[in-house]
This record gives structure tokens, sequence and C-alpha cells, in this order.
């Protein structure tokens, strides 16, 4: 079992990242395929089944002939959480996959907060809703594409959609489950009061069931076998969304660690039993069994917002590697502009610099945005945080995009004032996969052994003291701009709503 390797699979917000990883969590090979994601103009945002199918499927084929001469002892999957595939018994979609940046569904989280059943909701799953949530996004197909529904079989995570395709068992685990808004969080199981509340309840029979993340949820079927290269019968564990996989990856188990994941989304999370703060997490989730809970707090303005200036704005002109050193020459502890980073929303926020001055310029334009997005992820982890009831953790552990960056790095501990440990994994989501895949195929005996056993610091970085204070006053600053900001756009919107209605 030794030379063994597991396959993970990660379907994130562009693209599928195919890792093959040995028991020790050391990536042996990686493999990536793009596929479209299609932005529509007006704020939908999908993609199709039958193309994200064969990208993940020229994947896999590629990690199998890199894994030549290894056996491939089990399969994990993960993926964005939240959105929905509608698919047919063969897991072919009915109608495009829906990403969870896709906010379809606001119109309907706008009328149930209206009439006051929101809270409701929210008490018997656990979860705010939202405009991408899974409970929220299946609620408002059936209202308004009811013939797709009545040819739909299975509503699915992506990843579930690929281990349909996979093993043709059609399962969900309970990080999912409960992530999307989807389980009743305190009795467990589906949670069809809230179903009746919003009229979901003749769907229920088209949600999969669900299966411990740890446990073998299929095997490689000989039709997927041909199809991939992968062995048949190959065990393919129930996985997590990509959320808890993450945390799972970076170690963060039996231990006060508070992970952030800096990529497309800003995620924080850290593990909990339920939570006793005021107030409803926009993720809490069952994790890893016996009570545990993962509660989280984010929004998709993180890391990301870097990619779009250096690619977008700057016509990539500049590069990663030549922006780290810009932030690292641009002083801290001066006046500088400040970076909203909402590129990516979510409504009524966008994106912007915001008190510039002549003395900017592109090294503090850069290391705004670095500040902006730790500023985001240190205010969703004191959100997080004070749900759980618990003090603030005193090691953060750092994954995603901004982990890569030894500079930004450094700005989220001096920001957060607490240590930051950037993950070893490159792939932390796909690792956090295969460490499920490692127990459900026997190599470990539980969670916890395989994740301490497969997961590992690259590096750590301290926080500098002397810019405490600094970076107390420019994130109260940072947050006061953030509101007054979206309080005018929202302000502008209201207006811009009021005029159609009155042209109309």
């Amino acid at each position: 079992m030794s030379g063994d390797l597991i396959i993970a699979i990660d379907a994130g917000g562009t693209a599928v990242k195919v890792v093959a990883f040995d028991l020790q969590g050391n990536a042996f090979a990686s493999e990536t395929a793009d596929v479209e994601t299609v932005h529509h103009a007006d704020g939908r945002v999908e993609r199709d089944v039958a193309g994200f199918w064969q990208g993940t499927v020229s994947a896999l084929r590629r990690i199998v002939a890199d894994c030549a001469g290894h056996r491939i002892a089990g399969i994990g999957c993960t993926g964005f959480g939240n959105g929905i595939f509608l698919v047919d018994e063969n897991g072919h979609g009915t109608r495009p996959g829906i990403v969870s940046v896709d906010h379809r569904a606001q119109p309907l989280v706008d009328e149930l907060e209206t009439e006051g059943t929101a809270p409701a909701i929210a008490g018997i799953t656990g979860n705010r809703i939202w405009g991408g949530q899974t409970l929220m996004q299946v609620a408002q197909l059936a209202r308004t594409e009811p013939e797709v529904m009545a040819r739909t079989r299975w509503a699915l995570a992506c990843k579930d959609l690929i281990r349909l395709r996979l093993t043709g068992e059609a399962l969900t685990d309970p990080t999912e489950a409960s992530g999307g808004g989807m389980m009743d969080i305190a009795r467990g199981g589906y949670a069809t009061e809230a179903f009746e509340r919003i009229g979901l309840a003749p769907h229920g029979h088209r949600l999969p069931r669900i299966v411990a993340s740890d446990s073998i949820a299929g095997r490689v079927s000989a039709a997927a076998a041909a199809e991939t290269g992968l062995p048949e019968g190959t065990p393919v564990a129930g996985s997590m969304m990509d959320v808890a996989a993450c945390s799972l990856g970076a170690g963060a188990v039996d231990a006060p660690v508070l992970t952030m994941i800096a990529g497309t989304w800003s995620i924080n999370s850290l593990e909990s039993g339920p939570p006793t703060g005021e107030g409803v997490p926009i993720l809490n989730m069952h994790y890893r069994g016996a009570g545990k809970r993962l509660i989280a707090e984010g929004s998709p303005c993180s890391a990301a917002n870097l990619g779009w200036f250096l690619d977008t704005a700057m016509g990539k002109r500049v590069t990663v590697d030549e922006a780290n050193a810009l932030v690292a020459a641009s002083p801290a502890a001066t006046r500088r502009c400040q970076f909203l980073p909402y590129v990516f929303g979510p409504e009524p926020r966008r994106g912007g610099f915001v008190d510039m001055g002549a003395t900017d310029d592109l090294g503090s334009m850069l290391r705004a945005i670095y500040e902006g997005v730790a500023f985001q992820s240190r205010r969703h982890a004191e959100h997080a945080v004070a749900l759980t009831g618990r003090p603030f953790p005193p090691t953060i552990r750092l994954a995603g995009g901004a982990a890569k960056s030894p500079v930004w790095g450094q700005v989220f501990a001096d920001i957060c004032q607490r240590p930051v440990e950037a993950v070893r994994a490159p792939e932390v989501g796909a690792l956090g996969a295969a460490i499920c895949a490692a127990v459900a195929c026997g190599a470990y005996a539980d969670l916890g052994e395989a994740s301490r056993a497969m997961t590992g610091v690259a590096r750590c970085h301290t926080p500098d003291p002397a810019l405490a204070g600094f970076y107390d006053d420019r994130f109260r600053s940072f947050c006061r701009l953030d509101e007054g900001v979206a309080a005018l756009l929202e302000e502008a919107a209201r207006h811009g709503r009021e005029e159609k209605t009155e042209t109309a």
C-alpha cells in the first residue's frame, strides 16, 4: 500500500484540477482542464454539463497515464459548493449547470425576507439564505422552469455529478447537504419542513441519498473505466464540499486553528460544535461526524481581484512575481488608497479604489489590493468566530492563491496579528478530497488521523506587533468606507428601479 496513489478531482469555478497524491499527502502528478463558465449579461453564471464532463474526462485520462505503474487505491471528488446541476438518470444535463456566483434566486430570497419567512427557514437549516444557495436555486428553478424540473431525475452538486458519471450512484455527503441549506441542521436528514414552506416538497425525490464523507460511495463503473482509463471497481469516496475539503486539507482538525481560503472566494472557517453565538452563518456544516460543525463566513471577494487587476486592468503587463516585488517595496505604515475587493460582487457592492491621492502609485495600489482582500478575510473571520461563541484561534492556516505569495502571507499576518501558516499543499481542496478517499479505502482509521498524516505547513509568517495599531485603524477605515460606498450604490440602484417603474 505504500506505493499506492489517491486520485482527487477538484471542480472549481474556472477549471477542473485532478491531482494524484501518495498516502503521505505529497502531490505525485497534476493535470488541469479548463472548462467554460458562461457569465451572462444579466448576472446568470452557467456551465454546460457535457463540456464539464468532457473536460474532467480529459484530465483523468492524462492523470491515469501519469500514474502508470502505480495502483490507484481510491478516488475523491470535491468542487464548488452551492449552485446546482439538474440531470437525468444517467447524469446528462436537463439544463446548463448553475455556478454558486449566480444569484438568480435573489428575488426569492428578497420575497422570503419581506414576508418574514426567511428566519424560520434559517432556523431549520442553520444557514443564512442567499441568492446562490442550493436551496434557493432549486426552489427558484421549480418556480420558473417547471418543464425542466419535470424531466430532471437528480439535482446534484458539481462533485456529486462527477461521482454519478463515474459510478452510476447519485449520492451526496453531509457537508454538501448542510452547507447548501438542504439539511435540517438539528435533526439531520433533509429539511422537509423548509421544503414545504417554499414549495419544494414535490421535488424531494430528486435529491440524492446522504452518505458519510469518508465512506465508499460507489465504484468506478465499466463504462466510466472505458471512458476515463481509471481501473474498474476503484472505490470513490463520499468526500466533501470544497470549503470543508480545504479545512481538512489544511490540517485544521481537532486544533485551535482558523482556516482562511483566499482564492476566488474568501472563505473563513473553524471547527466547532453547534454555534452558540447570535446570528446565522452563511455556512454551517455537519463535518467529520460526532457533533462536529464547520462554521464559515465568506463572499466572492478574494484573491481573484488581483487576477482581474493584472490580467484585465493592467493588460497582463505585470506578472504576479512583479506584483509581489512591488508590494514588498511599498512601505506598509504610510498613507495610501484603499481597495474595495468586490469586482465579483456581491450586490450591491462593486470593486474600486477609494481615497486615492497624488502619492499613490502602482505599488501602493497593489498593496491596497492585498490589504483589501486580507481585511475582508479578517472581517469574515471575526464574524464566524463570534457565531461559534469561542475566542479567536491563536493560529491561522492560509490556503488558496494568496497562500502562494510570501508577501501576501505576511500582509495577512500583520493585519490579523496572528501567526499565519501557509499550507504545504498547492491544491488544498484536492488534498482534502484525497484524505476522504484514503480513509474510505482503508489506509487510515478516520479523517483526523489521515489529515494529521497527510497535511503540512510550507512556511510561517509572524506578525509585526509594531503594525498592530496602524492596521487596526486602517481596517476600521476600510469597513467604514465599504459600508458608505455600499449604501450609496444601493441608493443609486433604488432610484434607478423607481425611475424605470415611473417610465413604465
